[in-house]
C-alpha cells in the first residue's frame, strides 16, 4: 500500500480521556487514593479536574459543565457506555495491593486478581461512578 501524505497538522496522539462525573472532587479522591495519581488542573469552577498519569491525561467533569459548552451528555446518573474501561498498569507484584487500596477508597470489587492464559495478572473493579476498571500487571514477553 502507498504512503499517504502527511498530514499538515502533524500526528494525531491521544490527548486526553475525560470522565463526566457528577462530583468530580469525589473521583479526584478516589483516584489519588486508589491509584496514587496527583491532581495537575483545576478548573476554577471546580467542574472540571486533569489528573497527572503521564503522556495521557485523566480528566474528570461534570455534565454541567459540557452542557455549558452546548452538549447534552445523556440523563444524569445513566449508565457508563458498554465497553468503556480504564486499566491501570502496575508490577505483577503491586496488584494485589493496588486493588485492595482501590477496594478502601470506594471501589466495587467484580474479580478478584487472576492469571490469564496469556500470563497476565488482572483484577476488574467499578470506581464510584460505575466505570469499570482493570488492575493489571504487565503482558509477559
Amino acid at each position: 500500500m502507498p504512503a499517504t501524505p502527511a498530514d499538515p497538522a502533524g500526528p494525531v496522539h491521544l490527548g486526553y480521556v475525560i470522565r463526566h462525573v457528577a462530583d468530580v472532587e469525589r473521583s479526584r479522591r478516589f483516584y489519588e487514593t486508589a491509584f496514587d495519581l496527583t491532581t495537575r488542573l483545576v478548573h476554577d469552577s471546580g467542574s472540571y479536574i486533569e489528573m497527572e498519569t503521564g503522556a495521557t491525561v485523566l480528566a474528570f467533569a461534570t455534565p454541567d459543565l459540557i452542557r455549558s459548552l452546548g452538549v447534552d451528555p445523556g440523563a444524569a446518573g445513566s449508565a457508563p457506555p458498554v465497553g468503556t474501561e480504564l486499566a491501570f498498569v502496575v508490577a505483577d507484584e503491586a496488584v494485589a495491593v493496588t486493588v485492595d487500596r482501590a477496594i478502601a477508597a470506594g471501589a466495587d470489587l467484580l474479580t478478584a486478581p487472576t492469571r490469564q492464559p496469556w500470563g497476565q495478572l488482572v483484577a476488574f473493579l467499578r470506581d464510584p461512578d460505575g466505570l469499570l476498571l482493570e488492575v493489571c500487571g504487565p503482558v509477559p514477553n
